[in-house]
């Protein structure tokens, strides 16, 4: 996930990448198949539009990459949202508005084309370097990209995505890109362990 920190006034651009969950350092310092009709969907530019809002969130709108690509159906994205505003809310005990307002006027970008990064941290901390492929980014913390890997968005980054957004929000300058690692702040191995009951939800729920 791209992480934007601003540290001895030099900006960190930073990624993350799934399923292995690491998180890219770019030099700068810093397979579809079996697609739903229901959970995802084909846009074509020239006979739609490319961007939707999210019904029944705050603000949150979905668009596609390119012309031509596909995207989470809204309404099954505007479900996922909603019980994950929920399901973070029981965990960390904190309220549900809450959550929403850390989600308020999200831009979720989606797109079938995956993306390749040069450097990451995975999930423990640990740096990578290497042509890296990415699943999911935090462009910013009102901006994240997510890539539809099958019909099923439980299977895409959006769940660890959401969570780096909540963080960034509340530390104001990175969504803590390390992870669980202890250069940044904000991650614990909770998150990481509510990623994985929150993904199971939306599995057994064909979402």
């Amino acid at each position: 996930m791209l992480d934007i920190l601003k540290s001895n006034k030099i900006f960190k651009y930073i990624y993350f990448i799934l399923p292995i969950s690491f998180i890219l350092i770019p030099t700068t310092n810093g397979c579809m198949s079996g697609v739903s009709k229901y959970n995802v969907v084909e846009v074509d530019c020239r006979k739609n539009s490319v961007i939707e809002k999210v019904p029944n969130t705050p603000g949150i709108i979905t668009r596609t990459s390119f012309c031509n690509d596909y995207m989470f159906e809204k309404n099954a994205l505007s479900l996922a949202i909603k019980l994950f505003v929920k399901e973070y809310a029981d965990y960390f005990e904190i309220k549900e508005e809450d959550v929403w307002n850390s989600l308020s006027g999200l831009e979720i970008e989606v797109s079938v084309i995956p993306k390749t990064v040069h450097a990451a941290y995975d999930v423990n901390g640990k740096f990578l370097k290497g042509d890296v492929p990415v699943n999911g980014l935090a462009l910013s913390k009102h901006h994240i990209w997510v890539e539809a890997k099958t019909s099923q968005i439980w299977s895409s980054s959006l769940v660890h995505e959401l969570v780096h957004i909540i963080i960034w929000r509340k530390n104001k300058v990175h969504g803590d890109p390390d992870h669980e690692g202890k250069e940044f702040s904000g991650w614990s191995k909770d998150h990481t362990s509510f990623i994985k009951e929150m993904n199971n939800i939306l599995l057994e729920m064909d979402i």
